[in-house]
């Protein structure tokens, strides 16, 4: 069962962080409040949970993450990832270390020289860096960090190097995705839809999952068509989900297809409990239709609004990083159309590698257009 990390006050005050099952971010809300807490913060989504469900690897036990660590981990950059492993592995090896500082103040209270073994066993002080090294630079976990870096520039080939590593410890079917949509990225969609498409009847990937990771491929290639159908049916398939509601909402407002519909969807959504990264993309979603109905200046509003809490958590997130590129894209287009040309270059030029790296023509298009 899908596993939800939420911060809720209880009834007496006291304030703490809770690792929830439950079948939906929702019900796992619902719940909360039915037992009397408040000030429910969610911090994971429907999609987030659903994926993480699927690994093959959880790590359980004593040593197991708190759920607020997990919190902590959410966002967590390298340097910070080395830092907590390096706290938790010293209180883990707290008793042994207790035992070679008291030999140490021993040996220096009686004035006695260190044998070979007392020196060796002296260095294992050092294990715990050793570990925390390898734990935030070189563990699985970071390497799945640098491919979903590599999909978020377009370094397709990349991808598919470092996927095969991956199996066993990321989930198949997320690891299959990326690879779909490398292959689609160099051009061979074909290819990428006969790899994930041998999700399609798995009992294990949630129908709108599947429908959801399809339509990445079809938006790549500006299917219309297929991408917003897609969309549609894993909505459909998930009725009151907020990560699908909003994905179908974006793809009607990529092609400026259905605005009111769209609208709808958005305005389902904000009536929703969201997890920390849809309340960040929602004014991503609003500013786009805001520019698609022309209120250009709400539309700069909540552009602006999307880069600043999107940017909160943008270091570590390779996707976010991506979608604080979109908003200032759009951004550019906003300024462009309203005809403040030095904006809108300047956010142009903090986008432009990126919206050229994964060829994304429609606002490049749109944004020269905007420009005449």
């Amino acid at each position: 069962m899908p596993v939800y990390l939420l911060t809720a006050t209880d009834q007496h005050g006291k304030r703490d962080t809770h690792r929830v099952n439950a079948e939906s971010a929702q019900e796992a809300c619902s719940d909360f409040e039915a037992k009397g807490y408040g000030d429910i913060v969610l911090h994971n989504d429907d999609a987030f949970a659903a994926a993480a469900d699927l690994n093959p690897v959880k790590v359980e036990g004593e040593h197991a993450p708190t759920p607020a660590e997990m919190v902590q981990l959410l966002d967590q950059s390298n340097v910070g990832f080395f830092l907590f492993l390096l706290k938790k592995l010293y209180w883990q090896f707290r008793w042994g270390i207790l035992a070679l500082i008291g030999l140490l103040v021993l040996k220096w209270y009686i004035n006695t020289p260190f044998s070979t073994l007392e020196l060796i066993l002296c260095s294992l002080y050092l294990v715990p860096v050793v570990l925390a090294v390898r734990g935030a630079y070189f563990s699985s976990a970071r390497k799945y960090h640098q491919l979903m870096q590599a999909a978020s520039w377009g370094r397709w080939q990349e991808v598919l190097d470092l996927a095969p590593r991956l199996r066993g410890v990321i989930n198949d079917f997320e690891l299959s995705v990326q690879e779909a949509c490398a292959l689609t990225g160099l051009g061979r969609l074909e290819a990428g839809l006969e790899r994930i498409r041998e999700y399609a009847d798995s009992p294990d990937v949630p129908r709108w999952m599947y429908l959801g990771r399809l339509a990445e491929l079809y938006g790549m290639v500006n299917d219309r068509k297929q991408f917003i159908e897609c969309m549609k049916l894993a909505c459909e398939d998930a009725p009151g989900n907020p990560a699908v509601q909003l994905d179908y909402a974006y793809a009607l407002l990529k092609f400026q297809e259905n605005l009111p519909l769209a609208q709808k969807l958005i305005s389902e959504v904000e009536q929703q409990q969201l997890g920390e990264m849809l309340e960040a993309l929602l004014p991503h979603m609003k500013g786009i239709l805001a520019l698609n109905q022309g209120h250009l200046r709400e539309a700069e509003e909540c552009f602006l609004s999307g880069v600043s809490q999107l940017s909160q958590k943008a270091a570590s997130q390779p996707l976010t990083q991506y979608f604080v590129d979109l908003n200032r894209a759009y951004l550019a287009v906003t300024y462009a159309e309203l005809g403040d040309f030095k904006a809108a270059e300047k956010f142009y030029q903090l986008a432009e590698s990126r919206l050229k790296t994964l060829d994304n023509s429609l606002i490049l298009e749109r944004y020269q257009s905007a420009l005449k």
